[in-house]
């Protein structure tokens, strides 16, 4: 066989072969030490600052709130201050960057005349407050006590609102958030966009209006005006009422409890289905249905509307 300087087209593939094992076996060498190679953790610190400040009142006056983030808590003293805690909970990789984040948080704490007002803003404009899982990096909790007889304006576009054990009026404004109210003794009126909202005993005036969310009330004695666009509705009236209530969802039912002494003038209309165990008669046909009535002589209007759910009216049992 004639040969010359080259490789002979048998050699060549042997020559080709050897190469691709050889490729082959580093390939699967970085790949197996790839798999064995733990995946780095990124360790996450909680750094929190707390804020304090305390002013001198007189009672009967006002708290002003006004915060773009972060849950709200109002609680009363037998005192004749308003004591402030702010806790910002900032959540990092690094501790170096919780001071950045923190010189982003515009917290001011002030009296004008008989007002304490705190007023709490982020800069977002400069910083994405969630981190690559989805989480707050930046968590804020307002604490104020308050004497017992003190007025209370919160207002606040995304977090939770907690009262309680007020003697006063009380303003809530929520964009997204659940509001709690426990014992007032005074005017309650909440507007929240997103959210539950809670009530305790209200002796007072009562005016609630949700865009989004259930409301429960536990307790009235004065006008109650209640409605949500869309969620339940439920209320447990266990005094004679003084004026008109009305209860309303856009979307869901409405459920009142009532007790057995209790007088009111009943006027009830639902895009679904009404029920009692009072004796009132259900009319209406297909899916409007309405149940009117008084009892126990009649007394202020209890009203029930639901566009689109069902709506019942029920004797109260162990309460």
């Amino acid at each position: 066989m004639e040969t010359t300087g080259g490789m002979t087209g048998r050699t060549r593939s042997i020559a080709v072969a050897l190469v691709a094992a050889v490729l082959a076996v580093f390939s699967n060498t970085a790949v197996a030490a790839s798999a064995e190679a733990p995946t780095p953790k990124v360790v996450t610190i909680d750094i929190t600052d707390t804020v304090k400040k305390t002013f001198k009142v007189e009672r009967g006056g006002e708290l002003e709130i006004e915060a773009d983030r972060g849950n709200v808590e109002v609680r009363n003293f037998d005192g004749d201050e308003v004591r402030i805690t702010v806790e910002r909970t900032v959540s990092v990789d690094r501790a170096d960057e919780a001071k950045d984040i923190l010189e982003l948080h515009k917290l001011d704490m002030s009296k004008k005349g008989d007002a304490v007002i705190v007023s709490s803003r982020v800069e977002e404009r400069r910083f994405k407050f969630r981190d690559w899982r989805g989480d707050d990096k930046l968590r804020i909790r307002i604490i104020v006590e308050v004497p017992t007889q003190f007025h209370v304006v919160a207002t606040t576009a995304a977090g939770n609102v907690d009262v309680d054990g007020l003697e006063g009026e009380l303003d809530v404004r929520s964009g997204a958030g659940n509001v709690t109210i426990g014992d007032v003794r005074g005017e309650v009126s909440v507007i929240t966009g997103s959210g539950n909202v809670e009530l305790g005993h209200v002796v007072g005036p009562i005016t609630v209006h949700s865009g989004a969310g259930n409301v429960e009330l536990r307790g009235a004695a004065g006008t109650t005006e209640v409605s949500t666009g869309a969620g339940d509705v439920r209320a447990f009236i266990a005094e004679q009422p003084l004026d008109d209530s009305e209860f309303v969802t856009g979307a869901g039912n409405v459920t009142v409890y009532l007790a057995d002494n209790i007088g009111v003038s009943v006027d009830a209309m639902a895009r679904g289905n009404c029920t009692t165990d009072f004796p009132l008669r259900v009319e209406g046909r297909w899916m409007l249905k309405k149940l009117e009535g008084e009892l126990n002589g009649g007394g202020p209007e209890l009203a029930m509307k639901s566009a689109i759910g069902n709506v019942s009216l029920m004797r109260m049992r162990g309460r």
